[in-house]
């Protein structure tokens, strides 16, 4: 049986190009709900079934992988935390005939 429609948003770490521009964090996350603080201070707020934070919190295992680091202010949310949260989901719905058009 189909589940119904679930939705997760996952923040990256400032690519190069932001870096260089000084790029200002905007959004935070607590649970499942995301906020996003526009210039003049003004909080929206979204909630979703699942919010990642993958924005700092993390270090290069020497492999590639970003693994979390412990005691970190945020959790990291890593892909493996991602994949079973959500991956394996996807996956066992698509090999079950589900899909969305």
């Amino acid at each position: 049986m189909a589940e119904a429609v679930v939705v997760g948003v996952r923040v990256r770490p400032f690519n190069q190009r932001e870096q260089d521009l000084n790029a200002v964090l905007c959004l935070d996350m607590q649970g499942p709900t995301t906020h996003i603080n526009d210039k003049t201070g003004n909080v929206t707020s979204f909630s979703f079934d699942q919010s990642f934070w993958s924005h700092d919190g993390f270090e290069d295992d020497g492999t590639g992988y970003m693994k979390p680091v412990p005691g970190s202010k945020r959790p990291y949310a890593d892909q493996r935390y991602v994949y079973d949260t959500f991956g394996q989901r996807v996956l066992d719905n698509a090999w079950a005939g589900f899909h969305c058009w």
